[in-house]
């Protein structure tokens, strides 16, 4: 506590920074979305990196996280692993564990500096930094996802990770860091790899030099050699050196004069280096944090030799990451930027923005977009920026226009509100006009404001034109009420309930134009149908055997078939059915009864009734993957309601 009140300042910034990633991950304040690796450095360099090689931004990282790589990168080279010291909540977890064990007066286990255990241990980081930025920069995705320990419990190990990996990971975090002393900054975190290169700086500009050069002479040198001797060299040095020789150029620095030798500092130092034997702290693993100054009663430590710059290191690290974040937010660099077809002709293309595109949203969703826009003649480049929701779309006018463009990348959507009563007959069906809803999810949030009105809506259905038409489908006693239209189109937020309970706000910008004077009807059947995507699948390898021999139509009525959650596990269900003799095919309906079913057409020389409901019953389905090997899932659906043969 007398240290903790000593170097208040660190402490303040690191509880500050435990706020501001629960405030972010809970969504305290109605924030859009919680993204845990908003404000990476670590995924910022990746990004970086991957940009460099490849010319795309891994995964959804945007220029705020570059932006914070760069920041800490120049914070390393000139001051010290600030980042580390002040910042990272693993860093805080890994001196709280430590701190943990010595409550409950556990012994621990010591690794002196230079022995041959810390020097084999100190390898691991180097080889996890290499392994991730090697995945990462060649699938533009962050590969550190799959077992990072901070990523894994910010997201309830709910993210885009692999749970081996990520378990295994917080137990070696948990146990490695109560045992030994900084367990994990010292001998697994990749990012303490990458900063520790970064101190020897000098180093690392030469190499960097030489690959610059060797490329510019004509000689195709891949950048994985470069990042093979970073990493070589950098562990070579850290293990045979141990201490930095230039930068950074702030140190702690120990007057002879004022000290007693009490050997506190070495003490209280989370690493536990010797402070009290050096001049100034040369050693790779210093990162300012100033528990040893504020350990010492003596003030025989000081940064940089003097006492005016006692907060220095937190006031850097405040302002620099201060910095990153601003310019982060002012610029944005394309998540890909692609061109194709005749270099020659590349001048001649003009450019079409096309904004709020939502589902364009990291290097994987970018890269299916532009997968799309190729199948379009006249179309030769896209750049996408995701942090915005944005793309520039490269054409040549002589062949398409921009609005041809924008007619075959839309895809038309339909929402359903709710199911209209079984005594409604007859449903009203009006046509609004809007801009700004291009995106292929913009119709589900329209139609999730309407929703939450709880008044008799029932569904909505977009189809391209400028402006945009949007058919909505209304209880035949509700009111035709344009201005409510307006209100309903142009709400700047969308409250969406999410799964668990609480709620997420989603920002939307929708622009009401106008309503057709033309008021229709259909029937309550027509509606249902309309708004059910039906599904259909022919099992090749059964009909030849068993098409036309006893055929037989199995119905089973299930009533939430309307619902995307449910309809994309169909999929797995007619692949289980289609590696059973017998089965002819799949289908999914409105029935005569406007009830939503299966058809599952069969051969009554293999099946009957009570076979089928065993094979749809069953506990594990078995299905063949893409590989086309053979493997058992969970069922995907839950039968309650026996089916019968028509």
């Amino acid at each position: 506590m007398k240290n903790m009140k000593k170097n208040w300042f660190r402490h303040l910034i690191q509880w500050g920074t435990l706020l501001a990633i629960i405030i972010i991950l809970t969504k305290m304040f109605g924030n859009e979305t919680a993204d845990p690796e908003a404000y990476c450095p670590f995924g910022g360099i990746q990004t970086l990196a991957t940009y460099l090689v490849a010319g795309s931004m891994a995964c959804s990282m945007t220029a705020t996280q570059i932006m914070m790589g760069i920041v800490l990168a120049i914070g390393v080279i000139l001051f010290s692993k600030l980042f580390c010291g002040y910042l990272c909540p693993l860093g805080w977890a890994t001196e709280q564990l430590a701190k943990l064990r010595k409550k409950l007066k556990v012994k621990e286990i010591v690794i002196n500096y230079g022995t041959i255990a810390d020097k084999l241990l100190r390898l691991l980081k180097y080889v996890l930094l290499f392994w991730i930025f090697y995945t990462t920069v060649s699938s533009s995705e962050l590969f550190c996802k799959n077992f990072d320990p901070y990523y894994a419990a910010a997201t309830g190990f709910k993210g885009e990770l692999t749970m081996w990996m990520a378990v295994l990971a917080i137990a070696v975090f948990i146990l490695g860091n109560f045992f030994i002393k900084m367990f994990w900054c010292k001998y697994l975190c990749p990012l303490g790899a990458l900063s520790n290169i970064f101190k020897y700086a000098i180093t690392f500009a030469v190499l960097v030099g030489i690959f610059a050069l060797v490329n510019l002479a004509g000689l195709a040198v891949s950048w994985v050699y470069l990042l093979a001797a970073a990493s070589i060299i950098g562990y070579l040095w850290e293990v045979l050196y141990l201490e930095v020789k230039v930068f950074p150029l702030l140190k702690v620095v120990r007057s002879t004069e004022k000290c007693n030798d009490c050997g506190i500092c070495a003490k209280k130092c989370p690493y536990g280096i010797d402070v009290d034997k050096v001049g100034a702290v040369k050693n790779v693993d210093c990162n300012l944090c100033g528990e040893c100054i504020a350990s010492c009663n003596q003030d025989a430590l000081t940064f940089g030799g003097k006492k005016s710059l006692r907060w220095l290191p937190a006031i850097l690290t405040f302002v620099l990451f201060g910095v990153a974040f601003w310019l982060g937010s002012t610029m944005e660099l394309p998540t890909i930027d692609e061109r194709w077809g005749d270099e020659a002709n590349h001048s001649q293309l003009e450019k079409a923005r096309v904004e709020g595109l939502r589902s364009v949203k990291c290097y994987g969703s970018s890269m299916a977009f532009a997968a799309t826009l190729k199948k379009i003649p006249g179309v030769y480049g896209v750049a996408t920026f995701v942090k915005h929701s944005n793309v520039d779309i490269y054409f040549n006018p002589a062949e398409v226009t921009e609005e041809k463009i924008r007619e075959l990348i839309y895809i038309p959507s339909k929402f359903k509100i709710a199911t209209p009563p079984k005594d409604v007959q007859n449903i009203k069906v009006i046509t609004i006009f809007t801009e700004k809803m291009y995106d292929r999810m913009d119709p589900n949030y329209l139609g999730l404001q309407f929703r939450n009105t709880g008044k008799g809506y029932y569904g909505l259905e977009t189809e391209y034109s400028c402006p945009l038409t949007v058919r909505l489908y209304m209880d035949m006693d509700e009111p035709v009420d344009e201005k409510f239209f307006k209100e309903m189109v142009e709400m700047k937020e969308l409250e969406m309930l999410v799964h668990g309970g609480g709620t997420n706000i989603v920002k939307v910008d929708f622009e009401y134009i106008g309503i057709s004077d033309v008021v229709d009807t259909i029937s309550r059947r027509e509606f249902l149908i309309r708004q059910f995507t039906t599904f259909s699948v022919p099992f090749k390898s059964n009909q030849e055997e068993w098409a036309g021999k006893n055929e037989a139509v199995y119905e089973l009525v299930y009533p939430d078939l309307d619902k995307p959650l449910i309809t994309r596990n169909l999929p797995f269900l007619s692949n289980h059915l289609s590696q059973i003799p017998g089965f002819i095919s799949i289908e999914t309906l409105v029935n005569e009864n406007d009830e939503y079913c299966f058809r599952i057409t069969y051969s009554k020389d293999a099946l009957d009734d009570d076979k089928i409901w065993e094979v749809l019953n069953r506990s594990k389905w078995t299905i063949k993957n893409r590989e086309g090997v053979m493997e058992e899932v969970d069922p995907k659906f839950s039968f309650k309601e026996m089916g019968a043969t028509k």
